[in-house]
C-alpha cells in the first residue's frame, strides 16, 4: 500500500470516530435533559373512623385502711365504711355496676357507663364522697368518677410515720391491665420490686400500698402507666399523729406536665386553728403546701400566682430542682378558696395540701390537683357534701365566657377575666353542663368544720380519632 493510499485510509477513521464521540455526545446530552423514568409505589393504606363506644366512668369507692375487720392483718386492705355516689348522664340512659373491691374488700368501686346514641357520644359524670369516723380513720374524702385512661399523674401523699398512701387501681375492662409505677420524691427517683408489672385482674381494683416500695417519703408524686385495660388510678392518703387521726382524702389525677399549670379549688379554712395543729408534735405536715415536680432534666423556675375569686393573693417565684419534688409552703393566706396559677420554665406537675381544724379536734386534709384545658361541653355532677363550690379559672390573656346549664334547664352565663377565675355556687347532688368552656380550667370544692375536699374538672377524652391503617 503507498503512503497516499495509508493516509486516506488513517484520515477517514479519524473522522469515523469523531462523529462516533459527536452522537455519543449527545445521547448522554439527551438524556441528561429528559426525565429519567422511575418506580415507586404507594404503601396500601385506608383512613378509618374507628367506631365510638360507651362512655365509662368509675368511683374509686370506700376509703380503705390496711388491717381487717379486727385490726390485724397489715397485708390486707379492708374498707372502712361506705361511700356515697351520684351519677348522671345527660340521656337519663345508663347502668352501674361495683367492681370487686381489692383484697375481697367491700369498697365496691363503681362503674358507670352511658351507652351510645346512634353516632353521639353521651354525656356521663359523676362524683362520690364520705364522711369517715372509725377508729384512727377519720375525715372526709371525696372525688369525681373518672374516665379511664393510659397514664395518670397523682400529687399527693406521704409515708412518713403514721402516714399511709395507697395506690388505688380500678379495671373496668374485659382484659388484663399492667400497671407500672414511676415514683418520685424529694430524693429522687424510688425504686422497688414489684414497682412494674403489677397485673390488675378484669373488672376489678388492685390497691399497691407506697410504703412498700420506701417509707419516711414527705413528698411523693406518682406517675400511673397501663398497658392492657386502661385504668382509674387515685391515691388515698390517711393521717394519724401519734394517737389522733388528722384526716383523710382520695386524691385525683392531675394534669399532665406542662408549662402553664392552674390548681383551682384550694380550700383555706380556720387558719388560726391549723397554726395550733401544726405547733403540735409530728404535725409539721399539716401547714398548706404547692408540691411540684419537674418531669425533665432541667430546673425549673416558677412563678406562682396565688388568690381568690376577687384577685387577693400572693405572688412569688420559687426555684425546684430537676429530678426531686419539692414542697412550697404556702402561709399566711386567710381564709377563702385559691387557685394557684403556676407558669414554668419547664414541663411540671403540680397539686396542692390544705387543712382544717376545729376547737372541738376535727382535723381534715384535701389534696387539689391541677386542671386540664377544657375543651367543649363538660358534664359535672356535685356530691353530697357541705359548701360545694364550682371554681373556673382564665390563665389566659383575654376574657372567656362559659354558659352553666343547670338540671332544670336554666342557664347562666359566667364570665371569667383574663388571668382570673369565677366561682358558682352549686347544689349537693346536682349535675350541670359547661358549655363552650374552650380555655377555662375548672374545679370543685367542698368545706365544712373539719371536712374539706376538692378535685379538678376534665372534659371527655375524644371517643374516636381517624387512623391510616396498613395491611
Amino acid at each position: 500500500m503507498s503512503d497516499r493510499r495509508r493516509l486516506l485510509t488513517t484520515s477517514r477513521r479519524i473522522v469515523v470516530g469523531l462523529g462516533g464521540l459527536v452522537v455519543a455526545g449527545a445521547l448522554v446530552a439527551g438524556a441528561t435533559a429528559l426525565p429519567l423514568p422511575t418506580l415507586q409505589t404507594e404503601p396500601a393504606g385506608r383512613l378509618v373512623d374507628p367506631v365510638p363506644v360507651d362512655q365509662v366512668r368509675v368511683c374509686p369507692g370506700a376509703v380503705l385502711r390496711l388491717s381487717d375487720e379486727d385490726g390485724a392483718d397489715a397485708t390486707t386492705s379492708s374498707a372502712v365504711g361506705e361511700a356515697e355516689a351520684t351519677t348522671a348522664t345527660a340521656s337519663g340512659e345508663g347502668s352501674t355496676e361495683a367492681l370487686e373491691g381489692a383484697d375481697a374488700a367491700r369498697s365496691r368501686p363503681l362503674v358507670v357507663t352511658a351507652p351510645l346514641e346512634g353516632d353521639e357520644v353521651p354525656a356521663v359524670s359523676g362524683a362520690q364522697s364520705q364522711a369517715v369516723d372509725a377508729g384512727d380513720v377519720r375525715g372526709f374524702a371525696a372525688s369525681a368518677c373518672a374516665e379511664p385512661t393510659s397514664s395518670t399523674w397523682l400529687v399527693g401523699g406521704s409515708t412518713r410515720t403514721g402516714r399511709v398512701t395507697l395506690v388505688t387501681l380500678a379495671n373496668p375492662t374485659d382484659v388484663n391491665s399492667t400497671v407500672d409505677l414511676d415514683v418520685v420524691a424529694e430524693q429522687g427517683t424510688v425504686q422497688g420490686p414489684g414497682i412494674d408489672g403489677i397485673v390488675v385482674a378484669p373488672r376489678s381494683q388492685k390497691v399497691v400500698p407506697l410504703a412498700g416500695f420506701a417509707t419516711g417519703l414527705s413528698s411523693p408524686v406518682v406517675h400511673v402507666t397501663s398497658r392492657g385495660g386502661q385504668v382509674v388510678a387515685n391515691l388515698q392518703e390517711t393521717v394519724v399523729r401519734t394517737l389522733q387521726p388528722g384526716g383523710v382524702d382520695i386524691v385525683g389525677a392531675s394534669d399532665a406536665p406542662s408549662t402553664t399549670t392552674v390548681v383551682p379549688g384550694v380550700v383555706v379554712r380556720d387558719p388560726e386553728q391549723v397554726a395550733a395543729v401544726v405547733e403540735a408534735d409530728e404535725a409539721a405536715d399539716s401547714g398548706s403546701v404547692l408540691r411540684l415536680y419537674p418531669t425533665g432534666d432541667e430546673a425549673a423556675t416558677v412563678s406562682v400566682e396565688l388568690s381568690d375569686a376577687e384577685g387577693t393573693g400572693s405572688t412569688f417565684e420559687v426555684q425546684v430542682e430537676a429530678g426531686r419534688v419539692t414542697d412550697v409552703p404556702v402561709d399566711g393566706l386567710a381564709a377563702g378558696r385559691y387557685t394557684a396559677v403556676l407558669r414554668s420554665s419547664v414541663p411540671i406537675v403540680a397539686g396542692a395540701r390544705t387543712t382544717t381544724a376545729t376547737a372541738e379536734g376535727l382535723v381534715d386534709l384535701a389534696w387539689a390537683a391541677s386542671a386540664p384545658e377544657l375543651d367543649g361541653d363538660a358534664q359535672v355532677t356535685v356530691p353530697q357534701g357541705e359548701g360545694p363550690v364550682l371554681t373556673l379559672v382564665n390563665p389566659g390573656e383575654d376574657v372567656l365566657t362559659a354558659t352553666v346549664v343547670r338540671q332544670d334547664g336554666a342557664s347562666d352565663e359566667v364570665s371569667v377575666p383574663a388571668g382570673g377565675s369565677a366561682v358558682v355556687d352549686v347544689v349537693p347532688g346536682e349535675t350541670l353542663t359547661l358549655e363552650d368552656a374552650d380555655g377555662l380550667r375548672a374545679g370543685v370544692s367542698l368545706a365544712g368544720p373539719g371536712a374539706i375536699a376538692s378535685w379538678s374538672v376534665a372534659s371527655p377524652l375524644p371517643a374516636s380519632t381517624p387512623v391510616v391503617v396498613h395491611p
